[in-house]
Formats: C-alpha cells, sequence, structure tokens
C-alpha cells in the first residue's frame, strides 16, 4: 500500500525522532500470561509510539521463513524483564476487508460441544458423590 503523503509522514517522523529523546524512556510490558499491564514514563509511551509509526513506514518483505512484516525497534526501550507480544507484527492489507473468524464449528456444533461438557461435568461430578458415599458408608 502507497501512502499519497508517505514523505511528509517520513519527515513527520524524522523530527519526532530528532525532538524526542531516546535517553530516558523507559517502558515495561508485563511478562505475565495476560499481558495486560504495562508500565513506563511519557517518553518511553512516546517512544513506543514512534517506534511502530517508524517501522510501518520501512516494512520488510516476506521472506521464506516470514511473512511481510515491520520489525519496531524495542530493544533500546523495554525495561529487563519486560515480555513482549511484538513477536511478529505481520503486515496485511487485507485485514479490513476479511470476514470476522469464526469457529470452524459453527453454532450447531458450538452447541452440541457445550452441551457435551456440561454432560461430562455432570457425569463427574456423579461419579465423585458415588465414589465419597461408597469410602464413607
Amino acid at each position: 500500500m502507497e501512502l499519497e503523503n508517505e514523505a511528509e509522514i517520513l519527515e513527520l517522523v524524522e523530527h519526532l525522532d530528532r525532538v524526542i529523546p531516546k535517553d530516558g524512556a523507559h517502558l515495561t510490558i508485563g511478562a505475565d500470561p495476560d499481558g495486560n499491564t504495562t508500565v513506563g514514563n511519557r517518553l518511553g509511551y512516546l517512544r513506543f509510539g514512534l517506534e511502530f509509526l517508524s517501522a510501518a513506514l520501512r516494512p520488510l518483505p516476506s521472506s521464506e521463513s516470514a511473512p511481510d512484516r515491520i520489525v519496531p525497534d524495542l530493544d533500546r526501550l523495554l525495561t529487563e524483564g519486560s515480555g513482549t507480544p511484538f513477536d511478529l507484527c505481520e503486515l496485511d492489507e487485507a485485514i479490513g476487508s476479511r470476514p470476522p473468524i469464526r469457529s470452524a464449528l459453527g453454532p450447531l456444533g458450538e452447541l452440541f460441544t457445550a452441551v457435551i461438557v456440561v454432560a461430562a461435568l455432570i457425569l463427574v461430578v456423579l461419579a465423585g458423590a458415588v465414589v465419597v458415599r461408597w469410602m464413607f458408608g
């Protein structure tokens, strides 16, 4: 995809890169499985956004081992112990026109699966009750 004003955007990003210092910019992205805690200073968040803007303006083409992607330079920004959910930032220009991802089971399959899971849970509870009654009287 070509942006009409890509040269102007690149110029703005280069200007922001000069005026937003890298030194003192810190960001911690929690390494917990939920990944819902991010802590940083203002410079850290500004640099984070700028690194993504810069990477989006210079995407890497696909190769045999990777799709089209952007690679933001976050190494110097992230604090020690940070986890990053940005190992692969894949580019897909058609993402806005694709239908939402749906389960391959379909609505009836999902309902049937839910009924089976509930039935299995009921059987586990009943079996546990039988075992307890057998053991204790």
